[in-house]
């Protein structure tokens, strides 16, 4: 498949209604820290948070899922009042219950990943986004490929991306 151009994949996410995201090498940039003690440490990118905080102003929901379970995800996630919250190696699964729980048409969704163990969930989603250091295999079945790369800002112009669709920019949505 061939990436659509900006304008196009524009056009063609204009009735999204539901993002939903993985979590490592999208929200992070793959890396997982473990201290001494052995608690998980994972990095986020506080502009692509802000994002979401900002796109919940045009009734647009937002949901993770992640093929591994992280506390440092749960905390982040809901600090960030994302209220569909997965954490599973069947991702196919936790997506078609989200859809149930969001009240949306798998048509009215994007889903954002970037190895390997995203591509059956990708296929199930209206749209198919990747960040730039994604692999190749889930770039050639992603209808656009972000210029930033994830845990870098990629969730954040995904949302711009969204926010655009609907002829509104983010800076607009901090004064509604």
């Amino acid at each position: 498949m061939a990436l659509l151009t900006k304008d196009r994949f524009l056009k063609r996410i204009k009735n999204v209604r539901l993002v939903a995201l993985d979590v490592d090498g999208v929200f992070t940039d793959d890396s997982i820290y473990i201290g001494p003690d052995g608690v998980e440490f994972k990095r986020f990118d506080v502009t692509d948070g802000l994002a979401i905080r900002l796109l919940t102003k045009l009734d647009i929901q937002t949901g993770v899922i992640s093929a591994r379970y992280s506390a440092a995800t749960v905390s982040r996630m809901t600090e960030l009042k994302i209220p569909h919250i997965y954490q599973s190696y069947d991702k196919v699964g936790c997506f078609k219950e989200m859809l149930k729980k969001a009240g949306v048409a798998s048509d009215e969704t994007i889903f954002m990943g970037n190895d390997i163990l995203d591509i059956d969930v990708m296929l199930e989603a209206g749209s198919r986004v990747c960040p730039a250091n994604a692999v190749k295999e889930v770039v050639a079945i992603s209808h656009f490929r972000t210029k930033r790369k994830g845990g870098d800002g990629a969730v954040r112009e995904l949302y711009e991306l969204v926010a655009a669709s609907r002829g509104k920019r983010l800076v607009e949505l901090m004064r509604l």
